[in-house]
């Protein structure tokens, strides 16, 4: 944990807030977060110290998003829309409500990681079509490419999702999966896109793409 400490303190010397950010979101969540606690605490005050010295500087503006309650960089918050989203299409799948809702947030999510949503702060120069958009033609993957545009792209990837999903839900029903297997199923495809909205999933082996994760379900 001392070296990485240290390393984030190099990170923001050098002016590197969004690596540090990244870094910081993947490493706090997971099975081991509880152990961790020291370290993102010492990130916290890191951050803060940080912050109060450079609110003038070129770094201000980064560490002012990274303070939005509706930052990007955020695992919570991305994961949240994300569940959100998984959440109204088993919703959608037993008739709780209409396609139509489904477009409408599916619409409304592309435009807030496009950056289109004064509501959310974006991680700079990562929510743009050479940066997210490239992950998610990589990571789904997409038979398109950065040049469709960032808003496209994530429409792509959402409509995906949604597709994803209600293949698993399909193959529960009709007894090919298990209830508990669907479910884990769902949780993955959930995090996997949380994880490619973060920007975090690039660490993961290539073959972790989006699509990997209904191998084996029958009608995938």
């Amino acid at each position: 944990m001392a070296r990485r400490a240290v390393f984030w303190l190099g990170l923001l010397r050098a002016g590197r807030v969004q690596r540090f950010h990244t870094e910081y979101v993947a490493l706090g969540g997971g099975v081991l977060a509880r152990q961790r606690r020291p370290l993102m605490q010492y990130g916290d005050a890191l951050r803060a110290e940080w912050r109060a010295r450079t609110a003038a500087g070129p770094a201000g503006p980064a560490l002012q998003r990274a303070d939005h309650p509706n930052y990007l960089g955020s695992l919570g918050v991305v994961q949240g829309l994300v569940d959100g989203y998984v959440a109204l299409l088993i919703a959608r799948a037993g008739g709780a409500v209409p396609h139509e809702a489904c477009e409408a947030e599916m619409r409304r999510l592309s435009a807030v990681f496009a950056g289109a949503d004064p509501g959310y702060a974006t991680i700079g120069v990562w929510n743009t079509a050479e940066g997210l958009g490239a992950s998610v033609v990589a990571r789904c993957p997409l038979q398109a490419g950065p040049e469709l545009g960032l808003p496209t792209l994530l429409a792509e990837m959402f409509a995906l999702l949604g597709l994803l999903v209600l293949q698993v839900l399909r193959a529960a029903e009709e007894g090919g999966l298990s209830a508990e297997a669907a479910l884990g199923r769902l949780r993955a495809l959930a995090q996997r896109a949380g994880a490619i909205l973060l920007g975090t999933a690039d660490a993961a082996p290539e073959g972790e793409t989006l699509a990997v994760l209904v191998e084996g379900v029958p009608g995938a």
